[in-house]
């Protein structure tokens, strides 16, 4: 050992021979505190990932894409261009989300897909009421431009040379026609005797004479069924109100020929409806901004200036609010398991 040198002294190993003790420093962690820093971390990160899933679920996110489902039993294939697409594509700009597009024709297969996964729907209201309400919320109902009929009734439109009659389906079933046979300005007069009385009541003689009916192709415009009223196919109508009374105003029909009585109060008719899983906010936002349409002066997008054109071959100007509680009242006037004579 040389001189001075003391076996103490710091950097000495000391008698031993074993390395120095290491010198713990401000910053520096021992294995069993940095596994608990790491622990709390990995919580921290779980609760937040948590919290995202509930404030933003995985179907609003950015990736993937979403369905727009629409019943349309016409067989017009220029709507889905017109239409269809551009309604897509106007709630993919609101979302953030592109959306994909299914039209189908049957009851069944809509309700099918509706189950599988579709997130919008765009369908008749009759058809709306068979859909489970903790699965869809309603979001807007079309609108017409005429300001004192914002929800159209479901009216008899009647040949007065053969009388009016409160249910014509019953006395002259070879004689009436029905608009469609899912939406409630055609089947609301069935569906609410259906709903008060009960099918053990009344459809035990219905069905039969029911079959004997005719039906309209296209739930969205019943053109067609008056059409063939006033050509003389048929001396009753069972319709939408807009559409009976365009008739009138364009001179299709004469008062003096015709007449007309309400069947319904009034009805939401065409509905747009999204999976219940969509947030609160992007549901008042998708509100918001399809119920401004044509209501506002300001330019409007490609999306929404396209859809406002298809909108316009349907004799629509837009469309209008529509919240659960209102559905509501229409799921319990109306019955929703209809019709036994529908498609």
């Amino acid at each position: 050992m040389s001189e001075g040198a003391s076996p103490e002294s710091p950097g000495s190993s000391g008698s031993s021979g074993l390395p120095p003790e290491p010198v713990a420093r401000g910053g520096d962690l021992s294995g069993s505190a940095w596994a608990g820093r790491t622990s709390l971390l990995a919580a921290l990160l779980v609760i937040l990932l948590a919290l995202g899933a509930v404030i933003w679920p995985r179907s609003q996110g950015q990736g993937g894409s979403a369905l727009l489902l629409v019943y349309d039993s016409s067989g017009n294939i220029e709507r889905q261009e017109s239409i269809y697409r551009p309604l897509a594509d106007f709630l993919g700009e609101i979302t953030g989300r592109e959306l994909d597009l299914a039209l189908v024709g049957q009851v069944a297969d809509f309700r099918r897909q509706a189950s599988e996964g579709a997130e919008f729907l765009l369908c008749p209201d009759g058809l709306s009421l068979g859909l489970d309400p903790d699965d869809f919320a309603p979001l807007v109902i079309a609108r017409r431009s005429v300001p004192h009929n914002l929800r159209p009734r479901s009216v008899l439109v009647y040949r007065k040379s053969r009388g009016k009659v409160i249910a014509p389906w019953r006395k002259y079933p070879q004689r009436t026609v029905f608009g469609d046979s899912v939406s409630l300005v055609a089947t609301a007069g069935l569906r609410h005797a259906y709903s008060v009385v009960g099918p053990e009541v009344t459809f035990p003689s219905d069905r039969a004479v029911l079959r004997t009916c005719a039906w309209g192709p296209d739930p969205f415009d019943h053109s067609p069924v008056l059409h063939a009223a006033r050509l003389g196919a048929y001396d009753y109508a069972v319709v939408r109100q807009w559409d009976a009374d365009r008739f009138f105003q364009e001179g299709l029909l004469s008062s003096l020929t015709w007449g007309r009585e309400v069947l319904s109060t009034p009805v939401p008719d065409i509905v747009l409806l999204c999976r219940d899983q969509w947030s609160p906010s992007v549901r008042l936002k998708i509100r918001q901004a399809l119920a401004s349409l044509g209501r506002s002066d300001q330019s409007l997008g490609a999306n929404a200036t396209q859809l406002m054109a298809g909108l316009e071959r349907l004799h629509l100007a837009g469309f209008n609010l529509l919240l659960e509680p209102e559905l509501k009242i229409v799921r319990v006037n109306f019955a929703k398991d209809w019709p036994p004579a529908g498609k």
